[in-house]
């Protein structure tokens, strides 16, 4: 039993060294992967990936608005628009306090002189205008004719005019509302025109007595003198209406006839001027009733 040789620590001792250089080689291996290809990673760590994009990416990849591309531009315009409209407001408060005299006075004498002179020679001549028009109202007037006949056609009420005529009777033609009336009378009161109808007029012609006519006033335009000459013919038509002609009064009217008068008043003159020559009462109306069919008719052009 002593002869017996024990197991050899030196196999054991190999063993080992195989097994540390086993070891040693699998160490490199790792070292090796680990520098060249896929990093280590322990075994509770997890691999995540990061879905968020980088703030600052998103920024660079969004579209700039409008407001940040135009802002600078858009506040110099609105600054330039501004100041534009002070300075304008402070240049036209400039303009309308200056005097035109002091103006003209600034430039060189003969130059302020002429158009200190032109600047009045306008200003009275737009005075002299306004002075010489003014607005005249007419009157209105209501009274009760005889009429002989109405038409449609003026043809027709002209030819109705020329029958009277050959039996002695004086008409005329009162146009109004596309109808054309044949008058043979004037009178104040509807009693008065039936009566002078039925003692005027033969019985062959049926005679519309005490017919209800008004005239209308008007408003024109005319010289101060026109108007105030037209104004006193109001007041005489009053009473040639009311059966009270006064032939002086009439020719005082005439006698004051401004120099310059406008065509629809001249014939308005002409008319009045016949009423001295008529021949009795009758014709005296119909010249009447021509004057009044002129006056209602001096505004229309």
């Amino acid at each position: 039993m002593e002869n017996k040789r024990q197991i050899s620590v030196r196999i054991n001792q190999s063993k080992s060294s195989s097994a540390e250089h086993k070891s040693t080689d699998q160490s490199n291996l790792e070292d090796y992967i680990r520098e060249n290809h896929h990093p280590v990673m322990d075994d509770h760590q997890v691999f995540q990936r990061n879905y968020t994009p980088d703030e600052n990416e998103f920024n660079r990849s969004k579209k700039p608005s409008f407001w940040s591309k135009y802002k600078s531009f858009l506040l110099s315009a609105i600054t330039a628009i501004l100041i534009g409209s002070f300075l304008g407001l402070m240049m036209l408060k400039i303009f309308v306090d200056l005097d035109p005299e002091e103006v003209a006075f600034d430039q060189n004498t003969s130059n302020g002189q002429a158009v200190s002179a032109t600047s009045d020679n306008s200003e009275k001549e737009d005075k002299t205008a306004e002075s010489e028009q003014a607005t005249f109202q007419s009157k209105a007037f209501d009274f009760f004719v005889t009429q002989a006949g109405v038409y449609s056609n003026k043809d027709a009420a002209n030819q109705l005019v020329q029958e009277l005529k050959g039996d002695q009777i004086e008409s005329m033609v009162w146009s109004r509302e596309e109808k054309y009336h044949v008058f043979v009378s004037l009178r104040s009161t509807s009693e008065e025109s039936k009566q002078f109808s039925t003692n005027t007029f033969p019985s062959s012609y049926e005679m519309y007595a005490g017919k209800d006519w008004h005239v209308n006033s008007v408003s024109i335009s005319l010289s101060e003198e026109e108007k105030s000459w037209l104004t006193d013919l109001g007041s005489l038509l009053e009473q040639m209406i009311a059966g009270n002609t006064d032939k002086a009064a009439i020719d005082q009217w005439l006698s004051d006839k401004p120099s310059n008068i406008s065509e629809k008043t001249q014939v308005l003159s002409k008319e009045i001027e016949s009423l001295k020559a008529a021949d009795d009462e009758q014709s005296s109306q119909v010249i009447l009733l021509k004057i009044l069919n002129q006056y209602e008719n001096l505004a229309n052009k």
